[in-house]
């Protein structure tokens, strides 16, 4: 059996949009990666940390019209993006858009900590082993958008990420649009345990868990006249052993083609809490 355990540093917060203003106090990372291998299967997890502290703003209304350059029309046109990826929160959002009226405002908060240590703490015994691998690096990312859209066409697409958790819409082709959409997202902390066999040659991993305690809400309210899609997973913490992933535990995805007044919410939510030994509170009340 290998133990392996790598340390780096990562921090990935990309912002492009017309009009923005954003403030970043402080950023500093860690990511570790343990694995455990054995002859017959491997298992390992990757998480980053960062501790900082984001505020992000944003308006734009205008129209999108040609711009005269150098003697020749530029053809009208608009693109933004956003994207933050920090302690395994994401938030992806794209919008293209031709010539037409075009408004938006939007909002990002986010706020994160690893100023507390993570562990991993591997044990065998009597031709067993178990490795239990805990953080405490909270974080929560908000965030919010609302657009107005007339004109030639637009695309706008926006992506929520908790751990393995995800939520999120594509509203394509659109002549007209209007969209109201908010994210919030939290991450507590995260505990997760692999288990196995250590007998030589047959020692191979035979339970795996992958355990974040997080909450995630994402809503939208939509006019669309392309189409509209939707999007939501929520994983298992139990992994599938023959590939070593996560599947998921209940997920959904819908399709609208035409004029359509649309309202989604969704509302995930996982708590693994951490029992000391010490605190057999069955026992203690069930005597006598």
């Amino acid at each position: 059996m290998i133990f392996n355990k790598i340390e780096t540093d990562r921090v990935c917060i990309v912002i492009a949009s017309l009009l923005l203003s954003a403030l970043i106090l402080s950023a500093n990372a860690e990511r570790i990666t343990t694995t455990v291998g054995t002859n017959n299967t491997d298992w390992s997890i990757a998480r980053q940390s960062d501790s900082i502290k984001f505020d992000y703003s944003q308006y734009v209304q205008g129209s999108i019209s040609p711009v005269e350059y150098r003697g020749r029309s530029l053809e009208p046109y608009h693109s933004s993006y956003e994207e933050v990826d920090v302690n395994d929160l994401r938030l992806r959002a794209r919008t293209s858009a031709r010539k037409g009226d075009y408004a938006s405002e939007g909002l990002i908060l986010l706020r994160a900590d690893s100023a507390n240590s993570s562990e991993f703490v591997l044990s065998i015994e009597n031709g067993t082993f178990m490795g239990e691998f805990v953080e405490e690096w909270p974080a929560i990312l908000r965030s919010s958008k609302s657009l107005r859209y007339s004109g030639l066409g637009i695309n706008s697409r926006e992506y929520a990420g908790n751990n393995l958790d995800y939520a999120g819409s594509s509203l394509l082709y659109n002549s007209e649009l209007s969209k109201d959409s908010g994210i919030d997202m939290l991450l507590t902390r995260m505990n997760a345990t692999v288990q196995g066999i250590s007998l030589s040659p047959d020692d191979t991993v035979l339970s795996a868990q992958f355990m974040p305690t997080k909450e995630t809400y994402y809503s939208i309210t939509t006019s669309s006249t392309g189409i509209a899609d939707f999007k939501y997973g929520f994983f298992s913490p139990n992994a599938g052993l023959k590939k070593s992933i996560y599947p998921m535990a209940s997920e959904g995805e819908e399709r609208y083609y035409g004029d359509y007044n649309i309202s989604r919410s969704i509302h995930m939510k996982s708590d693994f809490p951490r029992y000391e030994e010490e605190d057999d509170w069955i026992s203690c009340c069930s005597a006598g």
